[in-house]
C-alpha cells in the first residue's frame, strides 16, 4: 500500500517518515508533500491508498484538499492531523467522508494505530471487491449504482434511509426492465457492504459490528433469492448501523431539504464549467427528478433551469467585465462548448451580445474615470 503525508512543516514530515514503522504496517511507499498544491500533483500522478494531512496549512487547508480528493479519488482514505481540540473540525472532516483524525501533538504509536485501522479497512474492502469482480454484465445507465463512497457518505451524514430507498428503486427498476439477475443483486450487496464498511469505520467500528450469530456476514452475501429477502437484509444492517450511531452520538437527524439544496448549490459552483442536468443534480442528493424540482423551487423561489442559467450568465458577465479572456474561453468557463449557443443565451439573458457587453462596460468605466479626473 502507498501513503501520502501532507504537512507544511518539514520537520513533522521527516519525523513521521523516519519514525513510523511503515514496513510493519504494510506500507511500501511513502510520498510527502509540503502543501495542498504539491499533494494534488502527487495524487494526480501516483496511485495512493491513504492520505494523512494536516488541517492548518498556508494557502489551501487540509479540509479543502480532502474535499477535492474525495471528488476525484473517493477510494483514498483520508486521515487528518490537527492541533485543534475543538470537535467541530473533526466533525466536518467526518461529514465530508474523512476516515479518521489524530489530535496533535501525537505519539508515534497513536499514528500507527490509525494507519493500521486504515490498512485493515483497505484489505477488507479489497476482499469485497475481488469477490464481486466477475459480476460485470452491462446494464442501462439507470441501473448504474453510485460509488460505495457516496452511499457511505450518506450513512455518515445520518440519513441511511436514502441508501435504502435507492437500493429499492434500483431493484424494482431492474425487475421491470428484465435485468434482475442473481449477479446484479450480488453486485448491489457488494457495493452496499463496502459502503457499510466505510460508514462503520467513521464510527470507530468494524463491519463485523453489523452482524450477529443469527445474521452473519456470509448470510448477507447470500441474501439475493428475492427482492424482499435482499431488502430485509439491508434493513437489518441499517438498523444495526443506526444503533451504533445512536449509541455514540444520539438520535439520527434527517438530511433536510435545505441541506440538500445547499449541497446542490455548492456542487454547481464547483462545476461551473459543466452543464449539470436536473437529472444529475437530483441523483446527487438522492431524489427523483420531479420531487427535486419542487423542492428546489420551494427553497430558492426559482426553477432549477432558470437558476442554473442565471448563475452561469452572471458569472460570464463578471468574466467579461474583469478579465481579458476571449469570448470562447468565457463560454467554456461556464459550460458552453458551442460559441454560438453561448452568444444566443447571453443575448437572451442580458439583451446584448458578449462582445457588446464587454465594450459597453469598459467604455462606461473609462468615462467614469475621466469624469473623476
Amino acid at each position: 500500500m502507498k501513503i501520502l503525508l501532507v504537512d507544511d512543516q518539514e520537520r513533522i514530515l521527516r519525523a513521521m517518515e523516519k519514525l513510523v514503522d511503515w514496513e510493519r504496517l504494510g506500507i511500501e511507499q511513502v510520498y510527502t508533500a509540503g502543501s495542498a498544491a504539491a499533494a494534488r500533483t502527487i495524487l494526480d500522478a501516483c496511485p495512493v491508498d491513504i492520505m494523512l494531512t494536516d488541517i492548518e496549512m498556508p494557502g489551501e487547508d487540509g479540509i479543502s484538499l480532502q474535499k477535492w480528493q474525495a471528488e476525484r479519488y473517493p477510494y483514498i482514505l483520508c486521515v487528518f492531523l490537527t492541533s485543534h481540540a475543538d470537535f467541530s473540525y473533526a466533525k466536518e472532516a467526518i461529514h465530508n467522508g474523512a476516515f479518521d483524525y489524530i489530535l496533535q501533538p501525537a505519539e508515534i504509536p497513536d499514528i500507527e494505530k490509525v494507519i493500521r485501522r486504515c490498512t485493515e479497512h483497505l484489505e477488507m474492502r479489497n476482499r469485497i471487491m475481488e469477490k464481486g469482480e466477475h459480476f460485470d454484465e452491462r446494464v442501462p445507465e439507470e441501473l448504474t449504482m453510485p460509488e460505495a463512497a457516496s452511499w457511505g457518505k450518506w450513512m455518515v451524514r445520518k440519513d441511511s434511509v436514502l441508501v435504502k430507498n435507492q437500493i429499492v428503486n434500483l431493484l424494482h427498476y431492474a425487475q421491470r426492465e428484465g435485468y434482475l439477475t442473481d449477479s446484479y443483486m450480488q453486485r448491489i450487496i457488494r457495493r452496499f457492504l463496502e459502503a457499510c464498511s466505510i460508514a462503520c469505520y467513521a464510527q470507530n467500528k468494524t463491519l463485523e459490528a453489523l452482524f450477529t450469530r443469527s445474521f452473519t456476514y456470509e448470510k448477507m452475501l447470500q441474501s439475493y433469492s428475492s427482492i424482499e429477502e435482499l431488502c430485509r437484509a439491508v434493513d437489518f444492517c441499517l438498523r444495526q448501523y443506526r444503533g451504533i450511531v445512536v449509541e455514540r452520538e444520539g438520535e439520527e437527524t434527517p438530511y433536510t431539504a435545505q441541506e440538500r439544496i445547499q449541497d446542490i448549490l455548492h456542487y454547481l459552483e464547483e462545476n461551473m464549467d459543466r452543464m449539470i442536468s436536473r437529472r444529475e443534480a437530483a441523483k446527487y442528493v438522492f431524489l427523483n427528478e420531479d420531487y427535486f424540482s419542487r423542492v428546489f423551487r420551494k427553497e430558492m423561489g426559482i426553477g432549477y433551469k432558470e437558476y442554473v442559467l442565471k448563475q452561469k450568465m452572471d458569472y460570464a458577465e463578471k468574466l467579461l467585465e474583469n478579465t481579458d479572456l476571449s469570448i470562447t474561453l468565457v463560454a467554456s468557463r461556464v459550460g458552453y462548448d458551442n460559441f454560438t449557443n453561448f452568444t444566443q443565451m447571453f443575448r437572451k439573458y442580458t439583451g446584448e451580445t458578449p462582445s457588446d457587453h464587454r465594450k459597453r462596460v469598459r467604455k462606461t468605466g473609462s468615462e467614469n474615470r475621466q469624469l473623476r479626473l
